[in-house]
């Protein structure tokens, strides 16, 4: 299996089992999604995945002269860390959340960066959306409460979405398959 096609393959697995959980359970999901922007523990564990990869991708990259400070990024993290949960709490958990997709589109391009497949630009355009929403997430993290109010308003929406998000995986898991 190409890296790819385990990417498109975890990527389905889960998409299916969070489209899964929003149909058979939209009352949770409802009620998940409206308390999250507010939620601390959540942010504090989203921000310290966050900070924790980051000081990991900047250990792996070249920075020239700037390699010699590559040391101390094992004290910064866990300092960044807590002054991050004590000064970033409005709305953590959703910058942390738009910190975390901004990191997982990474590997996912590293690894559709060289597969010879045409249908590379699926998981590639997905990547590159998640960038986008990261973005918005972590500078105007308030657009998370306008981008899923219409979304949860009812939960034939919520069921809706995770048959939708559902069919996607599947769609994912097929193309790790029989494609990538």
């Amino acid at each position: 299996m190409s890296a790819l096609a385990v990417t498109a393959w975890i990527l389905g697995i889960l998409a299916v089992g969070a489209g899964l959980f929003a149909a058979c359970a939209p009352a949770l999901v409802r009620e998940g999604v409206g308390r999250f922007p507010r939620s601390v523990w959540p942010g504090r564990i989203l921000l310290a995945v966050d900070m924790v990869w980051a000081a990991y991708a900047v250990t792996t990259l070249h920075l020239g002269t700037f390699d010699a400070w590559k040391v101390h990024l094992y004290w910064l993290a866990p300092v960044c860390i807590i002054l991050g949960c004590v000064y970033l709490d409005e709305l953590l958990s959703v910058r942390a959340l738009g910190g975390l997709l901004l990191l997982v589109a990474g590997p996912i391009l590293n690894a559709a960066r060289w597969n010879p497949s045409g249908w590379r630009l699926v998981v590639t355009v997905m990547a590159y959306l998640w960038i986008v929403i990261g973005l918005v997430f972590l500078l105007e993290p308030w657009w998370f409460r306008r981008l899923c109010a219409p979304m949860i308003q009812r939960e034939w929406a919520v069921r809706l979405g995770g048959v939708f998000k559902a069919l996607i995986g599947f769609g994912l898991i097929a193309l790790a398959f029989w494609v990538y």
